[in-house]
């Protein structure tokens, strides 16, 4: 005849409420402490992607361009503030070859505080380049044969007066100076340089320029990984402008 097991009171009781509630703070805080990085490295993933794909959408079009039209970003035309559209310039090739391109430029700045106090002036670094002689004019000016030059880095402080925004119907922003004008490699890295910046989001936060700690040896943290890029224009090519781009580009 089977007997009913008598339980001792150790297994009747089960956990306490005590040991419960440990348990469960135990949770909350190994979760405050895991969620914001999975969130920043999940937000970091999503940016670079978007970054990738608005580097690629840009010189589609400017390849597009070439061949409909036979011109390229050393043809480019200054434009004034206000106008949506002119012959030969940044808003009539994106206007001309991306139907989704919408000028967004009143509303990008006066959304969340855009604008110089937040982005504040983006730096566009100089570069390095060895000259093959002395020239007449430009970075190698009474440079020897050998010698490297620095150029001198340029900057841009964002406003409806000195950009032009677009958005792309993925929600990506795109913003050129507005004096951008004959951009050629020659122009990379100087006062003159043809500048702009990609926003992978748009009007939405953080709306911060990237900066990587480690960019210089080509590395950026997922962590470190912002909204706005600044980006060369010249020839055929839209390309990062500062090694933190080109550590995001680039990088693992």
């Amino acid at each position: 005849m089977l007997r009913k097991k008598e339980f001792t009171s150790a297994e009747r009781q089960g956990f306490t409420l005590a040991e419960v509630l440990i348990t469960l703070g135990i949770i909350g805080v190994v979760a405050a402490m895991t969620i914001p990085t999975l969130i920043s490295n999940t937000n970091g993933a999503q940016f670079k992607t978007a970054y990738k794909k608005a580097l690629s959408t840009l010189n589609q079009a400017v390849l597009m361009n070439i061949a409909l039209e036979d011109t390229d970003f050393s043809t480019l035309e200054a434009e004034e503030a206000g106008t949506d559209y002119e012959k030969n310039t940044m808003s009539a090739m994106l206007d001309d070859r991306m139907q989704s391109a919408t000028n967004i430029t009143a509303n990008y700045f006066s959304t969340n505080g855009i604008g110089a106090t937040s982005l504040a002036a983006i730096n566009y670094e100089g570069e390095e380049i060895t000259c093959a002689g002395d020239e007449d004019s430009g970075p190698c000016a009474d440079a020897n044969a050998g010698d490297k030059v620095t150029t001198s880095a340029t900057t841009l402080t964002p406003s409806a007066d000195t950009v032009k925004v677009f958005s792309f119907a993925d929600g990506t922003a795109f913003a050129f100076a507005i004096d951008n004008e004959a951009c050629t490699d020659s122009t990379k890295g100087t006062a003159d340089a043809c500048v702009g910046f990609i926003d992978v989001n748009g009007s939405t936060g953080p709306n911060t320029v990237i900066d990587c700690a480690n960019a210089e040896n080509g590395s950026c943290e997922s962590s470190e990984i912002t909204d706005i890029y600044p980006v060369y224009l010249h020839g055929q090519t839209v390309e990062p402008a500062t090694d933190s781009a080109r550590a995001v580009l680039f990088g693992k």
